[in-house]
C-alpha cells in the first residue's frame, strides 16, 4: 500500500534538507526517500522539479509574511515589537535560511523570492525601530545593520567562539534604544 503524503510535508522535509544537505542535497530522490514516497508522488503532486521550487518557494514565503502579520506589529508598543523581533529572529531555521541564499545565488528564482522576504522584513523592522528612533534616516542604518547582523550570523558556521544570536541581538537593542527620541 502507497503512503500518502501531502504538500506541505514535501516542502517541511524539504527545509530539513535545506538545513542538513544545503541545496545541493536537494533533489527528488531525497525528498521521497525521506519521505517514503515514490517519485511518482512527487510527480503528482508538483508536475517537474521547477514546478516543486516554484511552489517550496511561495509556500516559504507566504509563512514567513504570515508570521510577520501574526504579530500585529505596530499594534502593540515599540519596545513590544523589539522583543517579539528578536524573538522571530531566533526561532528562524538559519541553517535552512542560509542555504535558501546561497541557492539564491545560483537561481534566480530563489533570489527574487529572498529578495522578498528579506523586504518584508526589512518593512517590518524599520517601523519598530522608527517608533523608538522617530528619525527615518537613523532607522534606516539601524535597519541595515539589524539585517546584517540576521544574515550574517545565518552565514557563519556555529562555533564556541561565536556570540549566540540573542547575545548579538540584546546588543543590537542597546544600540536601537541609544538612539531614542521623543516623536516631534
Amino acid at each position: 500500500m502507497s503512503r500518502v503524503v501531502t504538500k506541505d510535508q514535501y516542502f517541511d522535509i524539504a527545509i530539513e534538507v535545506l538545513a542538513e544537505l544545503g541545496f545541493k542535497g536537494l533533489n527528488i530522490g531525497v525528498l521521497c526517500r525521506r519521505l517514503g514516497v515514490t517519485s511518482g508522488s512527487f510527480y503528482h503532486h508538483f508536475g517537474s522539479w521547477q514546478g516543486f521550487v516554484d511552489l517550496l518557494l511561495e509556500t516559504w514565503e507566504h509563512r514567513q509574511v504570515l508570521v510577520l502579520r501574526a504579530r500585529n506589529f505596530g499594534k502593540a508598543t515599540p519596545d513590544d515589537d523589539i522583543r517579539a523581533l528578536s524573538d522571530l529572529a531566533c526561532g528562524l531555521n538559519h541553517r535552512a535560511e542560509a542555504a535558501i541564499r546561497a541557492w539564491g545565488a545560483n537561481d534566480e528564482s530563489v533570489a527574487v523570492a529572498l529578495k522578498r522576504v528579506d523586504e518584508s522584513r526589512r518593512r517590518t523592522v524599520h517601523r519598530a525601530i522608527d517608533g523608538i528612533v522617530h528619525d527615518p534616516d537613523t532607522a534606516g542604518v539601524l535597519t541595515a545593520l539589524g539585517m546584517a547582523t540576521l544574515i550574517g550570523h545565518q552565514q557563519i558556521a556555529p562555533g564556541e567562539q561565536e556570540p549566540s544570536l540573542d547575545r548579538l541581538l540584546t546588543e543590537y537593542a542597546r544600540l536601537i534604544y541609544s538612539h531614542r527620541r521623543s516623536p516631534q
